[in-house]
């Protein structure tokens, strides 16, 4: 017979197990759990296999969701949550299948010289129990309440601006994140690295010296999990000054133990025109087996063998710069980090300012060849997805769009709403994306579309 002691005890491990099971949410390998899906950024839900090009034109939306503000970062989609982040500094967890809300966090914005008040614009992840979110500053949440765990200010944004446009990276019991500016005047990028479970900093990498600014973040990083590296991409310094400073426009690998430097490739030294890598870093492999890193920026999308740190190939879709000259715009070149990569290819999509759209291309990985290219009528200021042979993009149109991947044939488009600047998740046989982007694009909803019922 148990004793009343190792009754209690015994009791209180299943009464335990009972609430562990109950918190824990479901987990399944179609999730989409972050920015990039996983941690080679590459935006396609390899898990995902109910959506496919014989059944996407099907595709209806199942409930919409009204923000306080607009949504412009990628759901994160968890068992039956997805959590997003809206620029006027709120977090909600919403249930998938109705769109019913959870929780919400009120994380709060901060004003930036000369006119910009900024809440969340990058997607959050979920690891574990746990949502790591970026704004003024980064922050854990639990994902079950919304409670926070912890929060962690880099620099001095009140002074130097500190504000991050990139979304987390989490893996490993770490979390990786990319400083940027919100007034893009003073800040000093910089890598930091954190624990994952109490915030604490581990290490930081500085992109530019100490005293000047820019070199900033404004993608995701990612992680090669074989070889520990952690791949950065950085945009132009924010004030050009005699000599060059060899961090910023440039492709950066890290040593993710320890924030050492592997190598670096700056691709515009001297940048005075604007011309940032702005699309995460990618990590697939090519066809015949080279680990290539792909990464876009405002003068087309380049690809490198990571392992030796060499440029293979480059393509440009469209105009850097505007007609006459001038600095790189968001109408110009891509924006917002628009690329995904599965099954040998690259997408790739690039605003074309002169007219008022984008071009959208599938590009073979190993060789920088384009297999299949269409213009399109609006401009697009979020990423592109990838899951089940078929691409998804949305416009400022107000139109998500999908494509077969093999060869570009348009499969399905949605009807018109407001402006979409967020990136699509796709996860459970449905898409999610966001409308809106604050006080620059109307719009304040999240959008769920999915196949009718049997």
């Amino acid at each position: 017979m148990l004793s009343r002691r190792r009754f209690l005890a015994s009791s209180a491990v299943v009464a335990g197990a009972v609430l562990l099971s109950r918190r824990a949410p479901a987990r399944a390998r179609d999730d989409w759990p972050a920015h990039g899906c996983g941690p080679a950024q590459t935006r396609h839900n390899a898990g995902e296999s109910r959506l496919r090009p014989d059944n996407v034109a099907r595709l209806a939306l199942r409930w919409d969701f009204e923000a306080d503000s607009g949504i412009t970062g990628t759901p994160a989609v968890v068992g039956e949550r997805a959590v997003v982040g809206s620029w006027d500094g709120r977090v909600y967890a919403l249930e998938c299948s109705s769109g019913k809300r959870l929780w919400t966090f009120e994380a709060g914005t901060r004003s930036y010289p000369p006119d910009r008040r900024l809440g969340i614009y990058a997607s959050p992840a979920v690891s574990g129990e746990t949502v790591f979110v970026a704004c003024d500053r980064l922050l854990a949440l639990d994902l079950e309440s919304g409670r926070r765990r912890w929060e962690r200010v880099v620099g001095d944004p009140e002074k130097s601006f500190e504000y991050f446009w990139a979304p987390p990276l989490v893996h490993g019991g770490r979390v990786y994140a990319g400083v940027s500016s919100g007034s893009e005047t003073q800040t000093r990028g910089r890598v930091v690295c954190l624990d994952a479970a109490t915030g604490r900093p581990l290490w930081t990498f500085f992109t530019v010296p100490a005293r000047v600014s820019g070199g900033a973040l404004i993608a995701p990083p990612s992680l090669d999990l074989r070889s520990g590296a952690l791949y950065v991409v950085t945009g132009n310094p924010f004030h050009v000054l005699p000599g060059n400073l060899e961090h910023s426009s440039s492709v950066i690998a890290l040593d993710a133990a320890t924030g050492a430097l592997r190598w670096t490739d700056q691709v515009h030294p001297h940048d005075d025109r604007n011309l940032d890598l702005n699309c995460p870093p990618m990590l697939l492999r090519g066809r015949r087996g080279r680990p290539l890193l792909v990464a876009g920026g405002k003068d087309g999308i380049r690809a490198w063998d990571r392992e030796a740190g060499r440029r293979l190939w480059h393509v440009q879709l469209s105009p850097a710069v505007p007609p006459g000259g001038g600095e790189a715009l968001p109408t110009t070149g891509p924006e917002a980090g628009p690329t995904a990569a599965a099954d040998g290819f690259v997408f790739f999509a690039s605003n074309h300012h002169a007219d008022k759209g984008c071009a959208v291309a599938a590009i073979e990985a190993d060789s920088g060849e384009i297999r299949w290219l269409h213009f399109l009528p609006a401009f697009q200021f979020g990423p592109l997805s990838v899951a089940g042979g078929v691409v998804f993009l949305g416009l400022i149109d107000g139109k998500l769009r999908a494509w077969r991947a093999a060869d570009g044939e348009p499969l399905w488009e949605s009807a018109a709403g407001p402006p979409i600047a967020g990136g699509p998740a796709i996860a459970h046989g449905m898409v999610f994306v966001g409308t809106g982007a604050g006080q620059f694009l109307p719009g304040k909803k999240l959008l769920a579309f999915g196949l009718p019922s049997a």
